[in-house]
Protein backbone atom coordinates (compact mmCIF):
# COMPACT_ATOMS: atom_id res chain seq x y z
CA UNK A 1 0.00 0.00 0.00
CA UNK A 2 1.35 3.42 -0.98
CA UNK A 3 1.40 6.31 1.47
CA UNK A 4 0.87 10.04 1.04
CA UNK A 5 4.63 10.32 0.43
CA UNK A 6 4.36 8.11 -2.67
CA UNK A 7 5.93 9.36 -5.88
CA UNK A 8 4.46 9.32 -9.38
CA UNK A 9 6.13 7.93 -12.50
CA UNK A 10 4.83 8.93 -15.94
CA UNK A 11 6.27 7.57 -19.19
CA UNK A 12 5.16 9.22 -22.44
CA UNK A 13 5.80 8.08 -26.00
CA UNK A 14 5.23 10.99 -28.36
CA UNK A 15 8.68 11.90 -29.76
CA UNK A 16 8.43 13.35 -33.31
CA UNK A 17 11.08 10.90 -34.58
CA UNK A 18 9.30 7.83 -33.18
CA UNK A 19 8.38 5.49 -36.03
CA UNK A 20 4.91 5.11 -34.46
CA UNK A 21 4.96 1.36 -34.95
CA UNK A 22 5.93 -1.64 -32.87
CA UNK A 23 4.73 -1.84 -29.30
CA UNK A 24 7.09 -1.02 -26.46
CA UNK A 25 6.79 -3.17 -23.35
CA UNK A 26 7.54 -1.46 -20.03
CA UNK A 27 8.80 -3.05 -16.80
CA UNK A 28 9.41 -1.33 -13.47
CA UNK A 29 11.65 -3.20 -11.04
CA UNK A 30 11.18 -6.43 -12.97
CA UNK A 31 7.36 -6.21 -12.93
CA UNK A 32 5.64 -5.92 -16.30
CA UNK A 33 3.71 -2.66 -16.28
CA UNK A 34 1.99 -2.38 -19.62
CA UNK A 35 2.42 -1.88 -23.37
CA UNK A 36 3.24 1.68 -24.40
CA UNK A 37 1.95 2.63 -27.84
CA UNK A 38 2.71 5.83 -29.74
CA UNK A 39 1.05 9.02 -28.47
CA UNK A 40 0.14 7.37 -25.16
CA UNK A 41 1.33 7.65 -21.56
CA UNK A 42 1.58 5.30 -18.62
CA UNK A 43 1.38 6.73 -15.12
CA UNK A 44 1.44 5.10 -11.73
CA UNK A 45 2.31 5.80 -8.11
CA UNK A 46 5.58 4.24 -6.98
CA UNK A 47 7.42 4.06 -3.68
CA UNK A 48 10.29 6.47 -3.04
CA UNK A 49 13.78 5.06 -3.56
CA UNK A 50 15.73 3.47 -6.40
CA UNK A 51 13.90 1.98 -9.37
CA UNK A 52 14.90 0.23 -12.58
CA UNK A 53 12.76 1.10 -15.63
CA UNK A 54 13.05 -1.08 -18.75
CA UNK A 55 11.50 -0.51 -22.19
CA UNK A 56 11.74 -3.19 -24.87
CA UNK A 57 10.34 -3.46 -28.41
CA UNK A 58 10.98 -7.26 -28.62
CA UNK A 59 14.20 -6.63 -30.57
CA UNK A 60 16.06 -4.07 -28.47
CA UNK A 61 15.64 -2.55 -25.05
CA UNK A 62 16.87 0.24 -22.84
CA UNK A 63 17.09 0.36 -19.06
CA UNK A 64 17.17 3.49 -16.95
CA UNK A 65 17.86 3.59 -13.22
CA UNK A 66 16.30 6.41 -11.22
CA UNK A 67 16.20 7.41 -7.57
CA UNK A 68 12.86 8.88 -6.55
CA UNK A 69 12.20 11.20 -3.62
CA UNK A 70 8.95 11.15 -1.59
CA UNK A 71 6.24 13.14 -3.41
CA UNK A 72 8.35 13.49 -6.58
CA UNK A 73 6.67 13.42 -9.99
CA UNK A 74 9.10 11.78 -12.39
CA UNK A 75 8.52 12.15 -16.11
CA UNK A 76 10.24 9.97 -18.69
CA UNK A 77 9.98 9.99 -22.45
CA UNK A 78 10.23 6.85 -24.55
CA UNK A 79 11.24 6.81 -28.20
CA UNK A 80 11.12 3.86 -30.58
CA UNK A 81 13.11 5.09 -33.58
CA UNK A 82 15.69 4.26 -36.20
CA UNK A 83 19.31 3.65 -35.30
CA UNK A 84 22.14 5.52 -36.98
CA UNK A 85 22.06 4.60 -40.66
CA UNK A 86 18.54 3.25 -40.21
CA UNK A 87 17.04 5.09 -43.17
CA UNK A 88 19.80 3.74 -45.42
CA UNK A 89 18.97 0.21 -44.21
CA UNK A 90 15.30 0.79 -45.02
CA UNK A 91 16.16 1.99 -48.53
CA UNK A 92 18.59 -0.87 -49.23
CA UNK A 93 17.05 -3.79 -47.35
CA UNK A 94 13.48 -2.75 -46.64
CA UNK A 95 14.01 -3.26 -42.89
CA UNK A 96 15.84 -1.48 -40.09
CA UNK A 97 16.72 -1.93 -36.46
CA UNK A 98 14.58 0.12 -34.09
CA UNK A 99 16.24 1.58 -31.03
CA UNK A 100 14.27 2.13 -27.84
CA UNK A 101 15.38 5.05 -25.64
CA UNK A 102 14.22 6.21 -22.23
CA UNK A 103 15.12 9.70 -21.03
CA UNK A 104 14.28 11.59 -17.89
CA UNK A 105 12.48 14.78 -18.87
CA UNK A 106 12.27 16.44 -15.47
CA UNK A 107 10.90 15.89 -12.03
CA UNK A 108 8.86 17.94 -9.59
CA UNK A 109 9.90 17.64 -5.98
Amino acid sequence: MLTAAAATLTITRNHPQDIQDRSVYVWVDGEKWDILRFNRSLSRDITPGPHRIKAHNTLFGHTLEIDVAPGEQVRLTCQNGLTGGGMLMVLMLGVAYLRVRLEKVNSDR
